[in-house]
């Protein structure tokens, strides 16, 4: 049986093949329950980030998907390693951001059944699911650039500036002039399709 097809264990602990020191393939390598509370709460919350900076949502699963497989073999592989990063909230966004940013092609290879991560329970909503004011917010987001939509999509997840500004490598003074720059051009884009979305309804 596969990672992916294997469900979290009673201790809030999830088993996938790992290959690691000490252990050969294909060993059961039990995952923290940290990593998978970490998961369940910000799984779908990635995805829907990943959207807030442009992507469609069938890439931004893709990307999430990736990124979590990154973490997930990183907390079984080299848990010190996991536990010392700050910020995780900040760091799984900026993780499943580089890799839909990734060019298409070569680099953009498959993940191997080895490297699944387990099949946990955090599906994102539809577009059927998003309310109108949700649908809106994506519309104006779009003609933010792509620093002050990674700005505006980490304020919306409520991640702290220092993170930001560390995730983005920039100040936190040119995260609160890009913050308040963004504000001001989404109040007017997010006006403007209101009322464009009030004319074609009325």
């Amino acid at each position: 049986m596969t990672a992916s097809n294997q469900k979290p264990g009673s201790a809030g602990q999830a088993l996938a093949p790992a290959a690691r020191p000490g252990h050969a393939p294909g060993t059961l390598v039990p995952v923290s329950a940290e990593w998978t509370r970490f998961y369940d709460d910000h799984y779908h919350l990635v995805i829907r980030f990943l959207m807030h900076n442009g992507a469609a949502q069938p890439d931004a699963e893709d990307a999430t998907h990736e990124a979590f497989t990154e973490s997930y073999d990183l907390a079984t592989r080299s848990p010190d390693h996991w536990r010392a990063i700050t910020g995780k909230a900040a760091w799984i966004r900026t993780v499943a951001l580089r890799k839909y940013r990734r060019p298409p092609g070569i680099r953009k290879r498959p993940l191997t059944a080895g490297n699944e991560i387990p099949d946990l329970p955090a599906l994102a909503p539809g577009p059927e699911d998003l309310t109108i004011q949700a649908q809106l917010v994506l519309q104006a987001l779009q003609d933010l650039d792509e620093e002050a939509r990674a700005v505006i999509a980490f304020d919306i997840d409520d991640i702290p500036s220092a993170d930001i500004a560390r995730e983005l490598r920039i100040t936190q003074q040119r995260v609160r002039d890009v913050r308040k720059k963004a504000r001001a051009g989404l109040k007017h884009q997010l006006n403007e399709n209101a009322a464009r979305e009030g004319g074609r309804q009325a």
